[in-house]
């Protein structure tokens, strides 16, 4: 889905000095003129600036010392709907209302690393659904906004010389030449590429330490004749290991049973020996005839009491008889006990000597158990080995969701073929001399152009044209307006002058506006009544800086033509 904006309007006001410009933009080229020094690049750069760029300040310190606002109507247009908005920037504020009325209000804008200009940046991507990330020495973050204007703005000076430079700020990103024109052709991002190393830097790893567990495996002595042995006593070792196992814990049951009951025989010797005792002093206490055993009185002789006397004594002597009984019983069991204990201690033995003098081809199963540690070491190193492998797999499942080196050489690869024959069509539609050098058309391979001068120009004019053509065949990225400041060189005939804008008229981008600027005085040899007629054919919006005669005309007196809408700018600018 591509987001497009449309500039449709500029009011420009100094409240200070009751100036004002204002102008409406047409669909397709619009045309500014005037004499050099007029105002046509300041026009130009407050567009810019509107939107929160900074980096032409400078160049706009004369005018913004009048104490102006900025205001942009324009409508962005989305697959589906189209909005207005209102761009008002005032020194370091930026507001805009939307579609609904509302007003944001960006405060203190000035400088582009303050939490405003962050808070704007991020409002501008979502607008314009620009998501480029760029990776400089701090990390990856969202590109300046500058970027979102880069590939449709051609500045005054440099941009007419170098690629890329028409804004100063961009130099200190890493790989920003690829970063900028992948995301530009939907080739990959820098984050993909981020999250692509993770991967193969992870996978790296892995297989190192395969690498290094296969090598420990295979090169270490003991590890193999551990292996080994492993292979060879394995089962038979575990076949004994198993059997002496059980035997143990049937052994372990028994000395836990025989420990139970010992401790209930005791408990039963103990329990008799109190029951002898207390038969022994009942005897002393019959009552009316022997004394009390505290006070030396005859005891009472009541006929209860005799009885009970007597009952006491009977189940005295009837406990006696049954607690001797358990404990016979329960000698007999624990003799039973012993006998088995010492016959299990005695296989037990004897399933030692059995694995201790076990062999096969000279291995022992006592040289098994000496090897136990190596042979865990090796299964460790298996283990290792095999989830490393697994883990291997998974990543490198993950890489294959990214485009590999090749794949993305082959994706920039046919970009710059498209981009190819359009920039040499365009160059010969401007008289431009073929090159031998086949770097020069390549579209990630050009930094500069092997031409001086006039040829200069017309090769960045073509280049940019060229790359534009090939953005609109990139789904989802942003169509701005073509701003070309100040096409002609100082130095340009007019023969070259035409040449210029009979291309522009011819090539410029159909599904967006284009915005350029011309110098022109309409005092020396004025042509542009004949490039507006014979040339644009009447298909161009001018816009005239001043009266095509006066330098620094931007700014005229304010004959209240546009006082509605400087009023209403006003009280958005006002609005808290």
């Amino acid at each position: 889905m591509k987001t497009t904006l449309d500039i449709n309007s500029i009011l420009v006001y100094s409240e200070e000095n009751n100036k004002f410009f204002q102008t409406e933009f047409k669909s397709k080229l619009n045309v500014i003129y005037g004499k050099n020094t007029a105002g046509k690049s300041t026009l130009i750069q407050l567009i810019l600036f509107a939107f929160g760029i900074n980096d032409n300040k400078i160049k706009l310190a004369e005018i913004l010392a009048e104490q102006i606002f900025v205001r942009l109507d324009c409508t962005i247009r989305y697959e589906q709907e189209e909005k207005n908005y209102v761009f008002i920037r005032q020194d370091e504020t930026l507001l805009i209302k939307d579609d609904n009325e509302k007003v944001l209000r960006f405060n203190g804008i000035s400088s582009d690393n303050s939490a405003e200009h962050v808070k704007l940046k991020k409002y501008l991507n979502n607008l314009f659904n620009f998501s480029l990330l760029l990776e400089s020495n701090s990390g990856i973050s969202e590109a300046p906004i500058e970027t979102i204007f880069l590939p449709y703005y051609v500045s005054q000076e440099v941009g007419w010389v170098y690629l890329r430079k028409s804004f100063s700020n961009l130099n200190f990103y890493k790989n920003f030449k690829e970063d900028f024109l992948d995301y530009y052709l939907g080739i990959e991002n820098v984050i993909d590429r981020g999250e692509k190393r993770k991967i193969e830097k992870e996978i790296n790893r892995l297989q190192q330490q395969i690498r290094f567990y296969a090598d420990v495996e295979k090169e270490n002595q003991d590890l193999k004749l551990a292996n080994v042995i492993d292979q060879t006593l394995e089962g038979k070792a575990n076949e004994l290991i198993s059997n002496i196992s059980e035997r143990k814990n049937n052994l372990l049951d028994l000395e836990n049973t025989y420990v139970s009951d010992s401790n209930k025989l005791t408990f039963l010797n103990q329990r008799l020996s109190v029951v002898s005792k207390v038969k022994r002093n009942h005897k002393n206490q019959e009552p009316g005839k022997d004394n009390c055993p505290t006070c030396t009185q005859i005891l009472p002789s009541k006929i209860e009491d005799v009885y009970s006397f007597f009952q006491e004594e009977n189940d005295t002597i009837n406990l006696q008889r049954e607690l001797k009984d358990k404990i016979k019983k329960l000698q007999s069991r624990l003799n039973s006990l012993n006998k088995k204990i010492e016959s299990h201690r005695a296989d037990i033995k004897s399933c030692y000597l059995t694995f201790n003098k076990y062999s096969e081809n000279g291995l022992t199963l006592e040289r098994y158990l000496d090897s136990k540690a190596n042979i865990q070491l090796f299964e460790n190193l298996t283990k290792q080995i095999g989830q490393l492998t697994i883990d291997l797999e998974i990543e490198k499942e993950k890489l294959k969701e990214y485009k590999t080196d090749e794949e993305i050489l082959i994706e920039r690869s046919k970009k710059s073929k498209i981009f190819k024959d359009k920039y040499f069509t365009y160059n010969a539609s401007l008289g431009l001399p073929s090159l031998d050098e086949e770097r020069f058309y390549q579209l990630y391979e050009i930094s500069s152009f092997p031409f001086q001068g006039v040829q200069l120009h017309l090769a960045v004019l073509s280049y940019h044209f060229a790359f534009n053509n090939l953005l609109t065949e990139t789904s989802d990225i942003h169509r701005l307006p073509f701003i070309l400041d100040s096409v002609f060189k100082e130095d340009i005939e007019q023969g070259n002058k035409n040449k210029i804008l009979k291309f522009i008229n011819e090539n410029f981008p159909k599904d967006t506006q284009t915005i350029l600027s011309i110098a022109d005085d309409k005092n020396v040899d004025s042509k542009i009544e004949d490039y507006k007629n014979e040339i644009f054919k009447d298909n161009a919006h001018m816009i005239c800086i001043g009266n095509g005669t006066e330098e620094k005309a931007l700014l005229k007196d304010n004959d209240d033509s546009q006082k509605e809408l400087i009023e209403n700018s006003f009280e958005i600018l006002e609005t808290i």
